[in-house]
């Protein structure tokens, strides 16, 4: 079987300083892949510089890592797609890790988890990390070792099939959240990691950005868990509408009378209340499990042009 042919996707926010050295380095590491840049909006000369360091490069306005991928994923078509970022933190020797991973065993997407010196990584974030990956797996029974490695790589399956709604930094942990939800296959394996290229800042703000990775995470967990989210939800309206009622129903088993009247309304409307949130939940969690039941359907059709040449070769080894 040909080699996977391979396309190393690299979005970029005004990375001037060392996007031509990123794109020479994994263009020197994999000499037959196409290095697409998509340069997010860069106010500097980020795109003259990966095209003078012989990158293909492409440009998506509206600002936000998510989009620029999305927008890479949708001009791409070969078997592999190995996403980096373009600060230089991730040297091309762990991006080869992954291909060689990939080739003992094709998973659907491989993440590199990021092994450095603890200054390279802020306080900050490595405890952000440790919360989000714990929420995740709380939510999801899945907890990755590297929620927001940037450096991973997609087969065609997932690439294709996978939507990216997110606009920002969240990017990551949608694709984690999809590839667990939809039964991707995929493993992570540790890659170096370095400091970004000198001279350049990082994007991320770790208030704000943690902020929306916290509302992404509620957002998922309603439209991926719609029956835990909502029964939640319905079990906390249901507590606080027994704790609102025991008063009431206490007034009326001894005197037969109830005089906290507005507490017995509040309760009975809140436990009705948690009976309809309730049963949005299972409504919603049926809807689920029908287009989850659609979706495969649909991927089990998909064949990448690889597996079809495979598929159209077996016949004619059994014959002979």
């Amino acid at each position: 079987m040909a080699s996977p042919t391979l396309t190393i996707l690299i979005p970029c926010l005004n990375e001037e300083l060392g996007i031509a050295s990123v794109v020479r380095e994994y263009a020197t590491a994999f000499p037959h892949a196409e290095i697409l840049v998509v340069d997010n909006g860069s106010e500097d000369q980020t795109a003259a510089a990966a095209k003078s360091a012989g990158a293909n490069v492409i440009s998506e306005k509206r600002r936000g890592k998510a989009r620029a991928v999305a927008h890479g994923l949708a001009m791409i078509d070969t078997d592999l797609v190995l996403m980096v970022d373009g600060d230089g933190s991730y040297p091309a020797e762990g991006a080869q890790l992954l291909l060689e991973q990939y080739q003992r065993e094709p998973v659907d997407m491989i993440t590199g988890i990021r092994s450095a010196q603890d200054d390279v990584f802020r306080p900050m974030h490595q405890w952000g990390m440790s919360i989000f990956a714990s929420v995740l797996n709380f939510v999801f029974r899945f907890r990755p070792l590297d929620l927001f490695s940037g450096l991973r790589l997609f087969s065609r399956r997932f690439y294709q099939h996978v939507p990216v709604l997110s606009r920002g930094f969240e990017l990551e942990i949608e694709l984690t959240i999809q590839a667990v939800d939809k039964n991707f296959s995929q493993t992570e394996i540790p890659v170096p990691f370095r400091n970004r290229a000198h001279g350049s800042a990082s994007k991320l703000k770790t208030v704000r950005d943690g902020l929306r990775i916290l509302r992404l995470l509620v957002v998922l967990f309603r439209d991926y868990r719609p029956f835990a989210f909502f029964g939640t939800l319905s079990g906390a309206l249901a507590t606080i509408s027994l704790v609102a009622g025991f008063t009431p129903i206490a007034e009326y088993f001894r005197t037969g009378l109830v005089n906290h009247l507005p507490l017995a309304v509040l309760a009975a409307s809140l436990m009705t209340l948690s009976i309809l949130v309730g049963l949005v939940g299972l409504v919603l969690e049926a809807n689920l499990r029908y287009h989850r039941e659609a979706y495969h359907i649909q991927l089990r059709k998909f064949r990448a042009p690889m597996q079809q040449k495979t598929a159209r070769s077996y016949p004619r080894a059994l014959a002979s």
